[in-house]
């Protein structure tokens, strides 16, 4: 499964921080305000939680784990208080009777939160980033460029790899079941109590704040809307894909504001297992893609196909989903939609890549919609 690392910090003890979260089950992000970026972006990421993704801590070098999420009710992440996706400021006296935690007057900055427990505990104990990245270093990508964001997803190798050290490290406290955090239901309980379906996740309120017509006014809100399209199989254009994430590396290792990101990379499975056969490249125009943007996502295409698929550029299907194109973009993309390689041995066989899509979308009555625009070949 997918794993996140949640960093812990501010003033006080982030241990005890780390120990309250545990004790409780419950992780929900601090938002100071309603920036895009911090606000659509934390928004989508939390629209990619799955029950069974793994949790983790970070803070003062150290690595904390281990969690899993779990539903508690029909999901394992809620907005905090009703329609706490839009971009709206709200006291905490207009939301203190809805609220699923309360986090005092602070409340209202926390409008989303996760549930989970130990898996198989949440040891007291954390792991130093060095020894970790030290650990199955060609397994770590994410992992390596965490800087300025509250938290970030790992791909299934990526997790495998972080809770792997953390059960060899633990191994004498998971057998004694000491030095551990010890675990509450009462938190889970009072937030099953509440009719969960009110406070689902989802981008409508966000989309209505933030658009203007039948276009986004920024890009990261778009993005967090294929996010959740694409977890919810509402793209029909680009099918149904098991593990969704955004702004993911896609550069060799450097300054990490200097560093290349796909707005969204997707994977599908094979059936019954974790094992990823297909690979999804987005990349997000909110208003025109050009040319350049059609050479933008050929780089990261080639970047996923070194650096996951292994060569094969089968494996990868690629789009962009933006307002408009120019009319002669037709022109551009077939001079220049084909990659050439070869695969296997005695005998090697000749292939050609072109699986690119162009998409349209808009934004009528509440929701987005997407339309199928790739020119002829």
């Amino acid at each position: 499964m997918a794993g996140y690392v949640f960093a812990i910090g501010g003033d006080g003890d982030p241990i005890s921080s780390i120990r309250a979260c545990a004790e409780k089950g419950v992780y929900s992000t601090y938002l100071r305000g309603t920036a895009p970026v911090p606000f659509e972006g934390t928004l989508a990421d939390y629209m990619t939680m799955q029950p069974g993704d793994n949790i983790y801590f970070f803070c003062k070098r150290r690595y904390y784990g281990i969690g899993e999420l779990i539903s508690v009710g029909p999901d394992c992440k809620y907005c905090n208080y009703p329609h706490s996706t839009a971009r709206t400021i709200t006291s905490y006296n207009s939301i203190a009777s809805d609220l699923l935690v309360d986090f005092g007057p602070e409340s209202p900055h926390y409008r989303w939160l996760c549930t989970f427990k130990g898996s198989p505990f949440f040891f007291e104990e954390g792991i130093d980033a060095d020894e970790i990245l030290t650990y199955k270093p060609n397994t770590f990508k994410m992992l390596r460029a965490f800087w300025k964001v509250s938290f970030i997803k790992l791909s299934d190798e990526e997790n495998a790899s972080l809770r792997e050290i953390f059960l060899l490290r633990r191994q004498k406290e998971a057998e004694t079941r000491t030095r551990i955090f010890p675990e509450h239901e009462d938190t889970h309980i009072a937030i099953a109590s509440h009719t969960l379906g009110e406070y689902s996740i989802t981008p409508y309120d966000m989309l209505r704040t933030c658009t203007v017509g039948t276009r986004v006014k920024h890009e990261m809100a778009l993005e967090a809307t294929v996010v959740y399209d694409l977890c919810n199989s509402r793209i029909l254009e680009l099918g149904k894909w098991d593990y969704v994430s955004h702004q993911v590396i896609a550069s060799p290792f450097k300054p990490i504001d200097y560093m290349d990101k796909i707005d969204v990379l997707a994977m599908r499975y094979l059936p019954h297992t974790t094992i990823p056969c297909k690979y999804l490249v987005a990349e997000l125009k909110k208003d025109m893609a050009d040319g350049a943007t059609i050479d933008q996502v050929l780089k990261y295409v080639d970047w996923v196909c070194s650096e996951y698929a292994y060569g094969d550029y089968e494996a990868i299907e690629a789009c962009i989903i933006a307002a408009e194109y120019p009319e002669n973009i037709g022109n551009y993309y077939r001079d220049v939609v084909q990659r050439y390689y070869t695969l296997g041995s005695h005998p090697v066989r000749n292939k050609q890549w072109g699986n690119l899509r162009l998409l349209r979308y808009s934004y009528k009555e509440g929701t987005m919609n997407y339309r199928d625009v790739t020119p002829p070949r």
